[in-house]
């Protein structure tokens, strides 16, 4: 790769785990799709985006057919790259690729994704292709970059979390595990707020606490009970034993087995 470029990356049903040699930005397009940091993880949907530093290990699960995902690929030696931290006085593996984590967009946000999207995919011309995606993805990690350190920079609300009624809805909802949406909703927060109440109550973001809440469920049901390894994968709105078994490794170190033996 010479350029930091953008794409559209079919997901459909499948499933997978690896790494990259350069750093990505992965926004949700169209569908959902599960990931799966070494901490922590989420869904990807329209309006959700993850940062990938360059060789950290992720699995990926798409949830529909049309689950499509828009990415981003860094080339840490595309000069328009260094032209950006030079001119913004930015050190984007410091700051943007510091740590995987996960980001909601601001709803201004959106139609840039959607417009980018549809751009990708519409071009047919070659000559033209390479620097459309360029442009596209140059301005995308400005934007991140300037939505990071908003956020980075957000005084902690007032509001309160309580982790009894978080933990109460996550438990209601074990099958079709909540988005962030869906947990601002019922905590009655923006997602923002959400997610600094959740980093000072929890130490982890939203999602990684509704992946640390299954999998505590997925350990008692493994001691106390006798039901079958896939049936708890499904209650807990995994799509298959495989990427159970990969969420409950990569937290504990070891498989469902062996929990349960």
């Amino acid at each position: 790769m010479q350029q930091t470029q953008a794409r559209c990356n079919p997901i459909a049903r499948t499933s997978g785990e690896h790494c990259h040699d350069t750093a990505q930005l992965m926004l949700g397009w169209q569908g959902a799709m599960d990931y799966e940091f070494t901490r922590g993880g989420g869904r990807l949907v329209l309006g959700e985006a993850a940062v990938l530093p360059a060789g950290e290990p992720h699995s990926y699960l798409g949830r529909q057919e049309e689950c499509e995902v828009f990415v981003i690929d860094l080339d840490t030696a595309d000069p328009c790259l260094r032209s950006l931290e030079q001119s913004c006085a930015l050190d984007l593996r410091e700051s943007l690729f510091a740590e995987p984590r996960t980001l909601s967009l601001p709803p201004t946000l959106l139609p840039m994704v959607e417009f980018a999207a549809a751009q990708v995919k519409s071009i047919s011309d070659e000559s033209r292709i390479r620097l459309i995606n360029h442009q596209l993805a140059m301005l995308f990690v400005g934007q991140f970059s300037q939505l990071i350190g908003d956020v980075d920079a957000t005084p902690i609300p007032h509001q309160r979390l309580s982790a009894e009624a978080m933990d109460q809805f996550i438990d209601q909802h074990l099958e079709s595990p909540p988005n962030n949406a869906e947990l601002a909703d019922a905590m009655h927060l923006g997602q923002s707020q959400l997610h600094l109440l959740c980093q000072r109550l929890f130490g982890m973001s939203p999602q990684q606490y509704v992946m640390h809440r299954r999998l505590l469920w997925a350990k008692y049901w493994l001691r106390q009970t006798k039901r079958p390894i896939g049936v708890i994968a499904m209650d807990l709105g995994f799509a298959d034993v495989s990427s159970f078994s990969r969420a409950f490794r990569r937290r504990t170190g070891y498989s469902p087995r062996k929990e349960r033996s």
